[in-house]
């Protein structure tokens, strides 16, 4: 997404799970690291990641969850749920023929490298 290809880290679906086991590591390569529409939100996950993190969420994410996950990390992040969203919105599952969709696919992005742009 940003500068050098080892920089940042942005994971889909389960592979946001991925993305705050590794940000949790001692051997934890990433700068950042971007969690998209992701599977398994565990807010006890949040607690380990060492690096500016942001979580984009579908309407399918649980709202709770995301919002202890959003408290309990203790790094520079942006946390936000895409309320009319499917989970995959921002992959896969994207329907670019829907205006909406298409809109909130390109606010996703624009998102991530912003945050992406501001933490490394």
């Amino acid at each position: 997404f940003h500068g050098n290809a080892n920089d940042d880290d942005a994971q889909y679906c389960w592979g946001g799970k991925v993305a705050t086991l590794v940000t949790s590591g001692d051997e934890n390569p990433f700068k950042a690291a971007a969690s998209i529409h992701p599977a398994m939100v565990d807010p006890e996950d949040a607690k380990g990641v060492k690096v500016p993190f942001i979580l984009l969420a579908s309407k399918e994410e649980p709202d709770e969850a995301v919002g202890k996950f959003e408290e309990a990390l203790q790094v520079a992040k942006h946390v936000e749920t895409f309320k009319d969203q499917i989970h995959g919105w921002m992959a896969a599952r994207a329907d670019l023929e829907d205006e909406r969709v298409k809109e909130e696919y390109a606010r996703g992005y624009k998102t991530v490298v912003e945050f992406f742009s501001k933490n490394l």
